[in-house]
């Protein structure tokens, strides 16, 4: 019987490492105790984005997708486990008590009793922003204006760690795409017919805000390139979903760099060459 519209298929023994169920990732006797912690939490909110596609909840399951992470938590008042969705400070009033009572809850805890995860509550807070002795200027330079940009905002209103051309990036993996770019844009392009780049803008699209790693613009044609790393293993179909919503608002090309590609710079640049190909293809 073949898969229906929302019967996700199972990933294969022949699919790459990146590609593996959960299942698959927890039982891997190299992985850490903590990383497979996190790794249960992350595959309750990956299983209940799915199961709600099924069931043609497509709202709710795309509020799933601004959960930035799942922390397992004990509760010493109520004396009992709970499950944290943690989400960025503009997400936050999208996660309504209602929406939380009536879908997000109900789905997550029946995800975790079929799962055998032992929690008894599911609730969502914003996540603590990581901050560092220059707090106070970082705040000031924000009430100010000065600091004011759309570019990089969480890692800007944070204490900013990588930075390259007065850009903020949030990990290595992001750098790295932006000089590989960079260099294609100096040595490939001329002036007058070029590449823009522009790491990690701001978009609004109905019901979302976030930042794609990158947006690339050339011959009035956009594209997204993001960086895949470890905490995208097991989340394609969330990361699906949203290249979905990309290409729903005018996005021409929507690209993954894969985190095996970071360690060479042979592969990053022919990965990179390959959107730019596509890109210029694009219709």
């Amino acid at each position: 019987m073949g898969n229906s519209a929302w019967d996700w298929p199972a990933p294969t023994a022949s699919t790459s490492q990146s590609l593996r169920s959960f299942d698959d990732m927890i039982d891997d006797p190299s992985i850490s105790s903590e990383e497979g912690d996190r790794l249960k939490s992350e595959a309750i909110v990956g299983t209940a984005a799915v199961l709600l596609l099924r069931r043609g909840d497509s709202s709710s399951a795309r509020l799933l997708l601004d959960v930035v992470r799942v922390v397992s938590e004990w509760n010493e008042e109520e004396r009992e486990s709970w499950l944290w969705l943690e989400v960025n400070a503009e997400q936050r009033a999208q996660f309504t008590e209602q929406i939380m009572k009536e879908t997000l809850r109900p789905v997550c805890l029946e995800v975790m009793k079929r799962r055998q995860h032992y929690a008894t509550w599911v609730d969502v807070r914003e996540m603590l922003p990581s901050v560092g002795p220059d707090w106070r200027d970082q705040v000031k330079m924000h009430l100010s204006g000065k600091g004011v940009t759309n570019q990089g905002r969480r890692a800007r209103l944070e204490s900013p760690r990588i930075v390259e051309d007065n850009f903020v990036f949030t990990n290595p993996g992001e750098l790295a795409v932006y000089k590989t770019l960079r260099k294609v844009q100096e040595q490939d392009f001329p002036s007058d017919d070029t590449i823009g780049i522009f790491p990690l803008p701001g978009v609004r699209i109905p019901g979302h805000s976030w930042e794609p790693d990158l947006l690339v613009t050339y011959k009035g044609r956009a594209g997204v390139l993001e960086v895949d790393g470890p905490h995208h293993n097991g989340r394609r179909a969330l990361d699906g979903t949203r290249d979905h919503l990309l290409r729903d608002a005018g996005v021409a090309v929507v690209d993954r760099i894969p985190v095996e590609a970071l360690n060479s710079a042979s592969e990053l640049s022919m990965a990179i060459r390959r959107f730019l190909k596509r890109l210029s293809e694009a219709r």
